[in-house]
């Protein structure tokens, strides 16, 4: 199957949360989630002075970038090409309206110290995102949608 403009980027948004949300268990794993104990700034500098653990963090913080780029892509082009009645769009703003939680979340987390409730919550909206990002790709791949 030959995928369209929106489902490229919609599959590229599903493929680009997972790799976050492995990127936020390597900074768990490695109890790197403090490296950068301020929000938005690391050590209150944009770049930082790169230990392995900063730039283990401070990867996961880029990545974000990344994602949100490609989420906000993703709802863009799902708001002019199928415009609101769509479920695909539907998802596409769920994604994106969960995205800012979850950025939200990732900052109370470093705010908090990394609690584990708190930590737990942000890997839990995480698993929300990225199905919700993988239905708006699914759903932009069924036959219907993709004649739509």
């Amino acid at each position: 199957m030959k995928l369209g403009a929106f489902q490229q980027v919609s599959l590229a948004t599903s493929i680009a949360i997972y790799i976050l949300i492995v990127l936020g268990g390597i900074v768990t794993s490695t109890g790197s989630q403090l490296a950068c104990p301020d929000w938005p700034l690391c050590n209150g500098q944009v770049i930082p002075a790169f230990t392995p653990q900063v730039v283990i963090e401070y990867t996961h913080r880029l990545w974000t970038l990344v994602v949100t780029a490609l989420v906000v892509a993703t709802a863009i082009l799902a708001w002019r090409r199928y415009h609101w009645s769509n479920r695909i769009t539907k998802f596409a703003t769920l994604t994106l309206v969960l995205l800012w939680g979850q950025v939200i979340l990732g900052m109370v987390t470093v705010d908090s110290g990394a609690l584990p409730a708190v930590v737990t919550s942000h890997l839990a909206l995480a698993t929300l995102v990225f199905a919700s990002a993988l239905m708006t790709s699914v759903t932009s791949m069924l036959p219907v949608a993709r004649s739509a």
